[in-house]
């Protein structure tokens, strides 16, 4: 078979380099289900890793959910002074992509190259700058073939008639990130028993091929690997046996990450240190599944497909989304949820003004480091504070638009401080890319922008004047509007309150 290279983006650039040794950062985890700190295997380095998509078909929503989410966390270590690895992979081989390649008669690999290319476009539409690499399981056959000779090797994965089969009862830990332990499952098992198994929740290491399927030579005959033993090779690959963290949605815990933790432990092998698991997309407070039967209705269905929500709401509102929560609580994706979150982040945008333009990203010690009134340095704590304590965004962004409040009331020179800060904070997390706001802003928004820029001139021409009564009365009236127009060092900019 063919293969492709793997994709490397990185490593990204942090904005700061010093280690802040002296910082803690709490992060629940999940195994253990409780905080605990963080305590990278390499002193000043993290390593992560998030499972990806298995790229057959249009990436919906949740494909670049946790990829953003988990970028937020990446920024926040980096501004902490760790340097982060990243990894987020790429399924091209999965049942899946067989049985879409054998109904369309495209070739698994044009399949795999398109849907590839267009979940890296999301994400870089997302602002997802920090992965480093995103292997595909194809370039990684050759390291999961010894994987699971090993296993083989000391009876812990065995022969069955259509593959290699990993034996859960050899796992005296399995069930412990699901809370689903093996005596029960057994129990309760609904899964037709097949004689050649010996437990029936044994899961697949390698699939024989059938006739007609793509396949690669092993010991134990042609075929490919199974789902779980792709994850646990790459990150072993990339990020070395054991690492400090490894992410995914909720609906990874069973059976995908529990597979993962059984094989990759086994022969007391380490693995994962913390487990951190992202909430899952609802609609108007219900859970979204493909199983929903709102999901048989195509224009109720296309809403959810990454490409036409970024299409019809924008990348930047749709970042914030995802972030003005907890990182663990479900997302809500009702078209309600969407406008208010892109109307709250316009007015952070709009405040900030042309501060956006700048492309400069500050470190955190610098941000730290600037003297400021009391009230901003409370806000400015308590922002750090959240993130440190479980990658707490939503609170985080709840600072910002304090800090937005103190700016409409300040005086020029507090206002302008607070200007800077909700955008130094904020692109911490990703947040306030240059040029963001032009691109993605509503045919609506470029009037009401066309038309302030106008009546922001008409002051500025009132002030040069000193014509001071027509300035200040543009300025009421405004005011009057619900619009505030703060005059700062490079001129007015507005804002909408409330």
């Amino acid at each position: 078979m063919a293969r492709t290279s793997d994709r490397h983006v990185g490593p990204w650039v942090p904005a700061s380099r010093g280690y802040n040794a002296g910082m803690s950062i709490r992060i629940y985890n999940t195994l253990t289900r409780r905080l605990e700190e963080l305590e990278p295997l390499v002193p000043g380095e993290v390593s992560l890793y998030v499972c990806g998509p298995t790229v057959y078909a249009d990436a919906h929503i949740g494909h670049t959910m946790g990829p953003v989410l988990f970028d937020a966390v990446a920024r926040w270590l980096t501004a902490r002074g760790y340097r982060v690895r990243f990894v987020n992979n790429i399924t091209d081989i999965d049942d899946k992509i067989i049985d879409r390649a054998r109904a369309s008669g495209e070739s698994w690999q044009a399949i795999t190259q398109r849907y590839t290319a267009q979940y890296l476009d999301l994400l870089a539409t997302l602002g997802v700058e920090t992965i480093t690499a995103h292997p595909q399981c194809s370039n990684h056959i050759d390291h999961m073939i010894p994987f699971i000779g090993e296993l083989v090797e000391h009876d812990i994965a065995y022969r069955a008639e259509d593959g290699i089969y990993f034996d859960v009862s050899r796992h005296q830990g399995y069930g412990k990130l699901s809370g689903r332990h093996l005596d029960e499952l057994q129990a309760g098992a609904r899964i037709e028993r097949r004689s050649d198994l010996r437990n029936p929740q044994d899961f697949c290491l390698w699939k024989l091929a059938k006739p007609g399927e793509p396949s690669w030579p092993s010991p134990w005959g042609d075929g490919r690997p199974g789902w779980h033993i792709e994850c646990s090779v790459m990150s072993e690959q990339l990020l070395g046996r054991a690492f400090d963290i490894h992410g995914g949605g909720d609906d990874l815990k069973f059976p995908h990450h529990e597979n993962e933790i059984a094989q990759s432990e086994a022969n007391g092998r380490p693995f994962a240190r913390i487990w951190m698991h992202t909430g899952l997309i609802q609609y108007q407070g219900a859970k979204i599944s493909k199983s929903d039967p709102r999901m048989q209705d195509a224009a109720f269905a296309a809403q959810f497909m990454a490409k036409n929500a970024i299409a019809s709401y924008g990348g930047a509102t749709l970042r914030f989304l995802f972030l003005q929560g907890h990182y663990r609580r479900p997302v809500d994706f009702a078209p309600d949820s969407l406008r208010a979150a892109g109307t709250a982040y316009r007015r952070l945008q709009r405040l900030i003004g042309d501060l956006a333009d700048d492309d400069e990203r500050l470190g955190l010690d610098a941000i730290l480091a600037r003297p400021l009134a009391p009230e901003l340095a409370e806000h400015r704590a308590a922002f750090c504070a959240a993130m440190d304590e479980d990658f707490n965004t939503g609170q985080a962004i709840a600072r910002l638009f304090s800090l937005a409040a103190l700016a409409r009331k300040s005086d020029d020179q507090q206002a302008e401080q607070a200007r800077h800060l909700i955008r130094d904070l904020g692109r911490c997390i990703g947040l306030f890319r240059p040029g963001e706001q032009q691109q993605e802003q509503h045919p609506d928004d470029h009037l009401a922008a066309s038309l302030m820029d106008l009546i922001l001139d008409l002051r500025a021409q009132a002030r040069q004047a000193k014509d001071y009564a027509t300035a200040d009365t543009i300025r009421d009236r405004l005011k009057a509007l619900d619009i505030t127009v703060t005059d700062g060092p490079k001129g007015a900019s507005w804002s909408r309150d409330g």
